[in-house]
């Protein structure tokens, strides 16, 4: 009965220190690696970081689209850009033309 009795004594003493160090180190866990961690919080810094340079470039695009309509408009026809968009969608070119190639996507 002894031997029970020491171990329920030891066990009470430990039982809340015991209980304290499983708390913190569960919140400490999920502090870091849970859906709102820390960990989390960097990966979506890096996901801000890459769509803010994918929308500068669609601005740029939209920028210089806006810009090619703006000059096929009546009120301000720019005769270089309606000939080379017509040249350009009719694949079509005069004798002595040079073709430059480009990626476009």
């Amino acid at each position: 009965m002894t031997f029970r009795r020491d171990l329920i004594r030891r066990f009470r003493r430990v039982w809340g220190s015991l209980f304290w160090l499983t708390l913190i180190a569960y919140f400490g866990y999920h502090a870091v690696n849970g859906e709102r961690g820390l960990r989390r919080m960097f990966e979506l810094r890096q996901e801000i970081k890459a769509t803010r340079r994918i929308a500068e470039e669609v601005a740029m695009r939209r920028a210089e689209t806006e810009r090619k309509v703006k000059a096929l408009s009546p009120q301000s026809l720019d005769v270089d850009m309606l000939e080379e968009s017509a040249r350009s969608s009719l694949n079509m070119g005069q004798d002595g033309d040079f073709v430059v190639l480009e990626n476009v996507e």
